[in-house]
């Protein structure tokens, strides 16, 4: 059980860093985004493919009691007149801490030359975390924050916005996943006014599909993230892949976290992808790793691709 004051909320914040879900209260980053960038950045809906729906489960530090786990829903669809709409649900759980996000996508597409275009994306969020207290002992039966409560919820709404210039096989965008500040029952003390809060971040993406002759392939992708009041982190990720059904390749992320990824094309558009992360600094290298698996599937038909009007003509 775990033992709680108004002073002890130390323990779980501390707990909750453990985890390494204080990034993931920011805006949890799974590696999904290797195979749907839509699931990281509203501009990306409905650019690529008509219609798609993708399914994950990461389980972080399998060999931990309690590991962090989270889910995500991702399906994004192309509309007429150069529009996309989406949305993603989002459930992540570390310990007694849980937190759903619900997002809905909007983006708008515009071709200003030859294999030239701009993407504007916009998405409303709304978030809800919980601090379980059922296995909890309140070392102060009279705090009025913990005493007599089996749970403390809170509910907030926020806005997002993406960029993304695209070149052929080039991504660029910038994403602000998060535009304004939300407040939590920390805030009262200034110690934790930035622990466990929604605070402004961004978001940068680059990715490069390398298309030579032949059957083989092979993408680059950069990602930077940086949040207020917390560190800095980046990944980067170089997969090969063959006549667009087989894919592997090796993931680094900060703080030396090693990744293993390959994918798979079970039937005409449905995808499967595993990656497989581990760290030797993470809790002194027993945590037996991260597994994420990811199922879903792409439209492939390009009759129906949303038509891209030429602004300079």
């Amino acid at each position: 059980m775990t033992r709680i004051g108004k002073t002890g909320i130390t323990a779980v914040i501390l707990l909750i860093f453990l985890a390494g879900s204080a990034h993931s209260q920011q805006f949890p980053i799974m590696d999904q985004y290797l195979v749907s960038p839509s699931s990281i950045s509203p501009a990306f809906v409905g650019k690529d493919v008509p219609f798609e729906v993708f399914l994950t489960s990461r389980i972080e530090w399998t060999n931990i009691t309690d590991h962090p786990f989270i889910g995500s829903l991702n399906l994004a669809a192309a509309l007429p007149k150069s529009m996309g709409v989406g949305g993603n649900i989002l459930y992540n759980v570390a310990g007694p801490l849980e937190n759903l996000t619900i997002n809905l996508n909007y983006a708008y597409h515009l071709k200003v030359a030859a294999d030239h275009m701009l993407s504007f994306g916009i998405n409303g969020a709304y978030y809800q975390n919980v601090l379980d207290l059922t296995n909890a002992v309140i070392a102060d039966p009279n705090d009025p924050v913990l005493a007599g409560r089996s749970s403390i919820s809170e509910s907030y709404f926020n806005v997002g916005l993406g960029l993304l210039y695209s070149w052929r096989t080039l991504d660029a965008c910038v994403t602000f996943p998060l535009l304004f500040n939300n407040k939590t029952f920390y805030n009262s003390d200034k110690v934790y006014s930035h622990v466990l809060t929604l605070d402004r971040n961004f978001l940068v993406y680059l990715g490069y599909l390398l298309q030579p002759k032949g059957d083989w392939g092979a993408h680059f992708s950069f990602l930077y993230r940086q949040t207020q009041y917390t560190p800095w982190s980046f990944d980067v990720a170089v997969r090969a892949i063959y006549k667009d059904m087989i894919s592997f390749g090796l993931l680094y992320r900060k703080n030396n976290v090693i990744g293993i990824t390959g994918g798979l094309s079970i039937a005409k558009g449905l995808k499967f992808n595993y990656t497989y992360e581990y760290s030797p600094s993470a809790m002194m290298g027993k945590s037996s790793g991260t597994h994420e698996i990811t199922l879903g599937y792409k439209m492939l038909s390009k009759s129906v691709k949303p038509s891209m009007k030429d602004y300079i003509k």
